[in-house]
């Protein structure tokens, strides 16, 4: 979602899908360096199949939490760490979470689904960091 949901015209109530783009402006305004490398990335993407004439399909998701692979934790789950050890303060924002399984069920849909295309926000649901703690 990094690619999708940043920009000056996000409001509390605002319903964010995959018509979306983050500004590259405000997010180097912001000093958002992580959201601008993402956004900067698919747009290249964008611009490369079509001037490739290559069918491409972006899969956009939010933090994305469940059980993993590899030894160490990844940055959602430690993001989550850190605000349940005290290590982090404790932010005043609500962020999308995607389970891991339903990203990889998205990452084979889009491939073997012939009519899938387009940009797709993967969003299980939104949370407030108090509700992540508790």
């Amino acid at each position: 979602m990094a690619a999708v949901a940043f920009n000056r015209e996000l409001k509390k109530d605002a319903v964010v899908d995959e018509s979306w783009f983050s500004d590259p402006r405000f997010c180097e305004e912001q000093k958002f360096w992580y959201v601008l490398s993402k956004t900067l990335a698919e747009d290249a993407a964008w611009k490369f199949a079509k001037e490739q004439g290559i069918n491409i399909i972006t899969i956009n998701p939010g933090f994305v939490i469940g059980p993993f692979l590899q030894p160490s934790i990844n940055l959602s789950v430690e993001m989550v760490l850190n605000l349940v050890n005290g290590a982090e303060s404790f932010p005043d924002g609500t962020h999308r979470w995607v389970d891991v399984r339903d990203v990889a069920y998205a990452h084979i849909l889009a491939f073997e689904v012939p009519s899938a295309s387009g940009r797709y926000c993967l969003v299980g649901r939104s949370a407030h960091a108090s509700q992540v703690v508790r």
